[in-house]
């Protein structure tokens, strides 16, 4: 009787280890900055072309903002900022500052 508890738990704990859940690896952020490196510098030190994953890309700057990626997400510290609300119309429609984020139930 002692062989068939002996066996019996020796085929519960081999059983337990093949039917264990595999153990996933962890996943990259989706908004994880992107490693850059600076490929070219204007004159006051500020990168211009950039290269993430094997591909260049130019520095938006207020001179270009199209076919360009905007600095913070190239990793740079800095550029505009993401607003983080919407302020109820583009930002084109405004004709100074974009109004501060509405404080809620006032």
């Amino acid at each position: 009787m002692n062989t068939i508890t002996g066996l019996s738990i020796a085929a519960f704990a081999a059983i337990g280890l093949v039917s264990a859940p595999a153990l996933a690896k962890p996943h990259a952020r989706h908004d994880a900055q992107p490693a850059a490196q600076i490929v070219k510098r204007d004159a006051r030190g500020h990168a211009t072309v950039v290269r993430i994953n094997g591909n260049e890309y130019e520095v938006c700057t207020k001179q270009m903002t199209d076919s360009c990626i905007n600095p913070r997400q190239a990793g740079l510290n800095w550029g505009n900022r993401p607003l983080g609300y919407w302020p109820g119309k583009p930002a084109s429609d405004f004709s100074g500052k974009i109004p501060p984020k509405p404080v809620p139930g006032v």
